[in-house]
């Protein structure tokens, strides 16, 4: 009996370590949908490299706040090491900021509370950058609804302080020309030396300031109209969309000159020449009820026109690639997982030199994914 009970439990055991090394090898599949609309050549396709990152023993992470690549293809991840909820002797949460190379190598961590400048509270960490000169830029933003992260700080990339602009609980509002109000993410652009503020959760606006003094340039809303925190927060789910942001995410620049800012919840880019003017707007998924939203974080092709636009949906759990020029759908990968591959939570999106994607999962997810760039397929394999 007991060698039959013995054999059952090593038949069991083989069957569970079988299935798993079948989820991941689904999972390297190259992920790729077909094409939305004639006349696209072809899309990205990716590989999941489930060996990335290389963490330290007994280090965990939380959730993934922020992702983010700099000119050298080291990658910064941002994430909140106070959602980590294990109680176990062996591990710890792994410091806030981490850079690893393409290899998934960590090369450093650093980030917390110090003199001189306002760290996030507890879990409000949210949302990195790596500028041209190398300096690496956080925000911060009210987890529960109960806090008033009115700041974004910026350091070199050893961890030294170097500005703050705004302070925590000064924020006025939407045209508050001196505080944040929970901002989500950043752009310094180095033609001019800004940094667009995607601001935020609290606010409803674009600001940009001047990188090096944080003295305050200009504001702007959706469709470039001035922020008006009074008007509704609900999506407008057919004709034209909402005359104000809700929840704006994450901005980026192209090399073309064009802002692209990802308003969340109201499940649309919109895009914008750098002094604020509106050029045109693109819905993801607007159907969805997901409450998250579809349009959490947004990242450019590597090629120099930067041809696609991918767009990490939290909501959905999945990415999107947008043909850049005409903001149409061209695939999309990804489904709801915690294997290799799969997504719970997508909430932050980079890439690199090489075409290669990272994504940073919030809670439920709590990791960062390496894809590899396989290439342009036309349609996707059997």
């Amino acid at each position: 009996m007991q060698c039959g009970a013995s054999s059952s439990r090593r038949r069991t055991a083989w069957s569970v370590f079988a299935a798993a090394v079948l989820g991941v090898m689904l999972a390297w599949r190259p992920a790729v949908s077909a094409p939305a609309e004639a006349g696209v050549r072809g899309i990205p396709a990716f590989q999941v490299d489930p060996y990335w990152p290389k963490l330290p023993a007994g280090w965990l992470l939380g959730g993934g706040a922020g992702v983010a690549t700099d000119r050298h293809d080291n990658v910064w991840v941002i994430h909140r090491p106070a959602t980590v909820t294990e109680q176990f002797p062996c591990c710890r949460p792994a410091p806030p900021v981490l850079e690893f190379d393409a290899s998934g190598k960590l090369l450093q961590s650093w980030g917390g509370p110090g003199q001189d400048y306002e760290w996030p509270l507890e879990k409000d960490e949210h949302g990195i950058f790596v500028d041209y000169k190398d300096n690496v830029w956080i925000g911060a933003r009210g987890g529960a609804g109960d806090t008033e992260e009115s700041q974004i700080l910026k350091f070199d990339n050893k961890g030294k302080f170097l500005l703050q602009i705004g302070h925590r609980g000064k924020g006025k509002g939407s045209n508050d020309t001196q505080n944040l109000g929970q901002a989500a993410d950043f752009f310094v652009y180095p033609k001019t030396n800004e940094v667009f503020v995607a601001d935020g959760y609290g606010n409803r606006r674009v600001i940009v300031f001047d990188a090096d003094t944080g003295a305050y340039k200009r504001h702007w809303g959706a469709y470039g109209n001035r922020p008006d925190d009074g008007a509704a927060k609900e999506p407008v789910n057919e004709g034209q969309g909402s005359p104000q942001f809700t929840v704006v995410h994450k901005v980026l620049i192209s090399r073309d000159g064009l802002l692209y800012a990802a308003d969340r919840t109201n499940r649309r880019i919109q895009v914008f020449t750098v002094d604020g003017k509106f050029v045109r707007e693109q819905f993801i998924a607007r159907d969805s009820r997901a409450r998250s939203g579809t349009v959490s974080s947004l990242a450019f092709s590597a090629d120099p026109r930067e041809q696609f636009l991918y767009v990490a949906d939290q909501g959905n759990n999945l990415v999107w690639i947008l043909e850049r020029q005409t903001m149409r759908v061209a695939g999309s990968f990804g489904q709801l997982g915690r294997y290799a591959g799969q997504f719970n939570s997508p909430h932050g999106i980079a890439t690199d030199s090489r075409g290669n994607l990272y994504l940073a999962e919030d809670l439920g997810g709590q990791r960062v994914q390496k894809f590899l760039f396989k290439g342009l397929r036309s349609s996707p394999e059997p």
